[in-house]
């Protein structure tokens, strides 16, 4: 019976203990890496680092003004939007990410107050 007693209460918390491990850190790396690959997905799209590299070099080896104006223009806008990009993907994966990490505390919340108010 006394170990009964002791069993509970040790079970009870080591699953809140891998619960909470498996909520808020797995679900971190899990984020974290799909993150990345969306990331490396987008770089293959708008290549942010190379057009910021090459952004004074002229266009498909054009040495002319033209080229020049032309490879600064592109490159220019074309960071631009991808940096715009790269910032919304960003700002909405921890938005969500964080709406993913204050579930549990609303969920709780949220049955202590319907049992406080009767």
């Amino acid at each position: 019976m006394i170990e009964a007693l002791i069993y509970i209460p040790q079970r009870l918390l080591f699953n809140i203990y891998s619960f909470l491990r498996h909520w808020y850190f797995d679900s971190f790396l899990n984020t974290s890496h799909f993150m990345l690959n969306v990331f490396e997905n987008l770089d293959k799209t708008f290549a942010l680092k190379i057009n910021i590299r090459n952004l004074f070099k002229p266009m498909y080896q054009d040495a002319t003004i033209f080229g020049y104006i032309l490879g600064f223009l592109f490159r220019s806008s074309r960071s631009v939007i991808a940096s715009v990009v790269y910032i919304f993907v960003f700002a909405l994966s921890v938005a969500g990410y964080l709406a993913w990490l204050l579930l549990p505390p609303y969920v709780v919340y949220m049955i202590f107050s319907s049992y406080g108010g009767q």
